[in-house]
């Protein structure tokens, strides 16, 4: 009895260690009851070249926080005839992207001034369902729709059935693009890269791949790429695979301080990389991987998305804003 208590102590401590209760003065929370924002219920966030934070909600449109207002953008006052805003991005020139539906769906870009629509039919898709939006160096936009990619250069669209190159069950979840061009798609089922002009599909039999669902892609400076896990049953977590595409690196709940198997969202502030789980946020500085918890309980702090603002984080979750100085 007294050995289990022992045991039992021990293991608490050593949670309390690996992980950090954000609840200083380094942490504001903005919810419904402490600001003027709408919705708690958050699922993207993006911060644009002026500083305003652009927030997705799935019920209340899209909403424009500029460090003192939040200014709500929905089918009743513009052109964001959704409810649903769960995909967001600002490019290179400035220009933020935002996905809506239900019950109008479409894809809005605002320079700043105007704000242009375009629909499924402009994009040559069935429906609007972006899954993610990244940016090559040459300023190409790829869209990552379920079984097809689409890309968009100063006003041209062009489509990439990713199910024409022979690789079935293309049901994209995210993407991302190396500086040498190189793509890595993560599907239900698979992750696909493009290299050297081929693309490669790794399964969980064929390859280290810990999971067949993939929520989250990062490329490292160094070449390398990130791969957050969907979660569920398995290992998940995080993998890290080589530049070539050739060693893998796993972390996860049994072999790191990883705190849940599901990751959404990576981003890298320049030295630490910082990723969005149902269960925290999680903090990469080097192979050291640590747990953020905002506030206490289970399952009270899933995070959505994450933005950076220099050195200061824009953390979207179920229970508001969170604006965290590491």
């Amino acid at each position: 009895m007294m050995k289990s208590y022992l045991k039992t102590l021990i293991i608490t401590c050593l949670c309390a260690i690996a992980t950090s209760w954000c609840l200083g003065q380094n942490v504001k929370t903005y919810d419904t009851s402490n600001s003027g924002l709408v919705d708690n219920d958050l699922r993207a966030v993006v911060v644009d070249n002026h500083g305003n934070k652009w927030l997705g909600t799935t019920k209340s449109g899209l909403i424009k926080f500029d460090g003192k207002t939040f200014t709500v953008f929905n089918k009743e006052n513009s052109v964001i005839k959704g409810d649903c805003v769960t995909t967001l991005f600002v490019d290179s020139k400035g220009n933020l992207w935002a996905e809506f539906s239900r019950p109008e769906e479409g894809i809005v870009k605002y320079d700043g001034t105007n704000w242009t629509v375009f629909t499924a039919a402009d994009l040559g898709v069935d429906s609007i369902d972006v899954r993610d939006i990244r940016e090559t160096p040459d300023g190409t936009l790829w869209f990552a729709f379920p079984g097809k990619a689409v890309s968009f250069k100063d006003g041209n669209i062009s489509t990439s059935n990713i199910s024409s190159i022979k690789i079935p069950n293309s049901n994209i979840l995210c993407m991302d693009v190396r500086e040498d061009g190189a793509i890595a798609v993560g599907c239900s089922g698979q992750l696909l890269i493009y290299s050297n002009g081929k693309w490669k599909k790794n399964t969980e039999k064929n390859s280290e791949l810990q999971l067949g669902t993939i929520r989250g892609l990062k490329f490292r400076p160094d070449g390398s790429l990130m791969i957050g896990y969907g979660g569920g049953f398995g290992n998940g977590g995080l993998s890290v695979l080589s530049k070539d595409f050739t060693a893998w690196t796993h972390y996860n709940k049994l072999n790191s301080r990883m705190p849940d198997h599901m990751i959404r969202d990576i981003e890298y502030d320049g030295h630490v990389y910082w990723m969005a789980s149902n269960n925290g946020l999680v903090k990469m500085d080097g192979t050291e991987i640590s747990a953020v918890f905002f506030r206490t309980g289970m399952y009270k702090n899933v995070i959505t998305d994450i933005a950076m603002e220099g050195n200061t984080l824009w953390v979207a979750t179920n229970f508001g804003l969170v604006r965290y100085k590491p």
